[in-house]
């Protein structure tokens, strides 16, 4: 027999049980709390309906937008764990086709940090709305059919740091304005249709380490300090003063100017620099103490080889073709141990065909005068996936190595014309 105290305990513990029971059940039954801010959702489904989606899985990333759904778990967006505020939208490749209303939903989502659209079909002008963005670091809007000028309200943007505009029709002059990006570490804006002046006022973007203008047609005047050239059509100093550049590309500027390459020889930092298609003025004394890996230096009109290349240690990747080198190759350059690319093709270099480095990957060096032999210790190089030799004066007969199965590593090889007719 159970005492009226023990009944009165089993009976308060079953309660308690049941209630904890019920309590459960409700929690399980009711939905679960968003994250997403039902404000910034409903911009974002309305974003979603300004486009329509072409092409195989082009509606991948937004197909799981439902209003059904927290929107900080859908693809392509990135909340505040506290806020709930989107803070990313990245929708980069989602076959977006439609323009950029200056209205947008998107100009809805006040808090974002980070915006990709980039590789969507966005064809219009940009609108001054994209400045609104007060607190917006990263911005990227690459290869997306934007034309007209550049909007000025992207000086607004203060906390940028990276700004890729690559690849689109944008024409005009650089708005001043971008001199008030005191943050930028980045600024892509290659492959456009810009014209007019650099504006010197970019020299206060003092963080960039990354520059890329290559491919448009800006002009200018050289100032006078820059170097022994008085006159040309693009102020080239307006990088002087960017120490902290680790990449530059400035390939095909379309300009007459000719560049000073000493203009670089206080870069400490240059790990890339491309400079391709510019006339180039390189002095036999020069000396770039910054570890480049990657320079382009094809079509600069050179005709004595570079000297300075022979302290560059860490290079990696060179081209110097379509240039106006005659005579031999140095015997150093084979000298440097991680030169796994080259391209020295379109030149008129002669004598026998060099020895390769070890570390040589790729060498392109059609349309010279090489003659002789082809040195048959270049089937001891176990790296080589490609090599171009066509349109050279070689005799004799091709190495062993190149008609069998030896060869086996070498994904590309092509020896023609001129004495040789031979492609595996």
């Amino acid at each position: 027999m159970h005492s009226c105290s023990e009944r009165k305990m089993m009976i308060i513990w079953s309660l308690c049980l049941v209630f904890s029971l019920f309590n459960s059940l409700l929690i399980f039954a009711s939905p679960a709390k968003q994250l997403c801010r039902s404000d910034q959702k409903n911009a974002l489904l309305e974003f979603k309906s300004e486009f329509h989606f072409n092409g195989m899985g082009a509606n991948e990333k937004t197909q799981r937008w439902t209003n059904t759904t927290d929107c900080c778990s859908w693809d392509g967006i990135s909340c505040d764990i506290k806020t709930g505020n989107v803070v990313e939208l990245n929708l980069w490749g989602s076959s977006l086709n439609g323009s950029l209303r200056s209205n947008s939903s998107l100009f809805r989502l006040q808090h974002l940090q980070s915006l990709n659209l980039s590789s969507n079909n966005l064809a219009g002008i940009l609108p001054d709305s994209i400045g609104n963005f007060k607190y917006l670091k990263v911005l990227k809007l690459y290869a997306c059919s934007f034309f007209g000028n550049i909007p000025s309200s992207i000086g607004n943007l203060s906390y940028l740091t990276h700004l890729d505009l690559d690849g689109n029709d944008f024409t005009g002059e650089l708005p001043e304005s971008l001199s008030n990006l005191n943050q930028l570490t980045k600024l892509l804006l290659a492959s456009s249709k810009l014209t007019g002046n650099f504006h010197h006022a970019l020299l206060n973007l003092s963080e960039l380490t990354a520059i890329d203008f290559s491919s448009n047609q800006f002009e200018g005047m050289l100032p006078s300090n820059m170097s022994r050239f008085s006159k040309g059509v693009v102020d080239f100093s307006i990088f002087l003063h960017l120490k902290s550049l680790t990449l530059l590309d400035i390939s095909h500027l379309n300009t007459r100017s000719m560049l000073d390459l000493s203009l670089f020889s206080n870069f400490v930092s240059l790990t890339l620099l491309h400079l391709s298609g510019n006339n180039l003025h390189i002095s036999s004394t020069l000396h770039l103490p910054s570890p480049i890996g990657s320079l382009g230096l094809s079509s600069c009109n050179i005709s004595e080889f570079p000297k300075f290349l022979r302290t560059q240690t860490g290079l990696f990747f060179l081209n110097i073709s379509a240039n106006q080198f005659q005579g031999h190759v140095p015997e150093w350059l084979w000298r440097l141990p991680g030169l796994g690319y080259l391209d020295i093709s379109q030149n008129s270099f002669s004598d026998p065909f060099p020895l390769l480095p070890n570390s040589t990957r790729i060498i392109l060096a059609s349309d010279n005068q090489f003659s002789g032999n082809i040195p048959t210790k270049i089937c001891e190089l176990l790296a080589l996936e490609t090599l171009v030799l066509t349109n050279n004066n070689f005799s004799g007969s091709l190495p062993r190595c190149f008609r069998s199965c030896i060869f086996e590593t070498t994904a590309s090889l092509v020896i023609s014309r001129r004495n040789f007719s031979v492609s595996a």
